[in-house]
């Protein structure tokens, strides 16, 4: 394994790190990008692993090493800024304005008791005749807010899993017209 402090001081010397500002370029970076600054410590980083890792001595083929840690930079900060955007998509999806309209402007106490009587009627319903995968998706998503995939997570499950306990729960509350108690 290389010594790191040999690898910042072949990026430092000469214009070696202008294969950084070159792979940011590639990538639609601009030194005006709010993250500019975060992306170049990043790429800095990441080139120590790429010359600890490179199979030949840099320091004998710079131009090879050079173009290989180049390429390889872009490829990991391309993938880094993919799962940003998914993860910022995935957050964004819907329609907020549309959610926040139909939000009540205020709530009046004894709205959120009946809620709360029913979610309970509910929860004792399921709990005298469901199964215990009904029981557990009912009480992850009315009493502790979690989406399907968190529940499958908690409970080392598949999200297919916690789709079908849905599902028999759906079916299990239309056949006993507990829909029919709900306010």
């Amino acid at each position: 394994m290389r010594d790191q402090e040999e690898a910042f001081n072949f990026l430092f010397t000469g214009d070696h790190e202008r294969i950084l500002h070159a792979a940011l370029k590639r990538l639609h970076l601009s030194p005006i990008h709010a993250d500019y600054d975060d992306y170049l410590q990043e790429s800095r980083l990441l080139f120590l692993k790429v010359y600890q890792r490179f199979p030949d001595n840099p320091l004998e083929k710079p131009h090879q090493f050079l173009a290989y840690a180049q390429q390889k930079i872009y490829w990991t900060l391309l993938d880094h800024l993919r799962k940003e955007r998914r993860r910022a998509q995935y957050l964004a999806e819907g329609d907020h304005e549309t959610l926040l309209a139909e939000l009540p402007a205020a709530r009046l106490p004894q709205t959120d008791v009946e809620g709360r009587l029913s979610q309970e009627r509910l929860l004792q319903a399921i709990h005298a005749q469901g199964t215990l995968g009904e029981w557990t998706y009912l009480s992850g998503t009315v009493v502790n807010q979690l989406t399907p995939a968190e529940i499958a997570r908690q409970c080392g499950v598949s999200r297919q899993t916690v789709y079908r306990w849905r599902r028999t729960l759906i079916k299990r509350l239309r056949q006993n017209n507990f829909w029919l108690m709900w306010p």
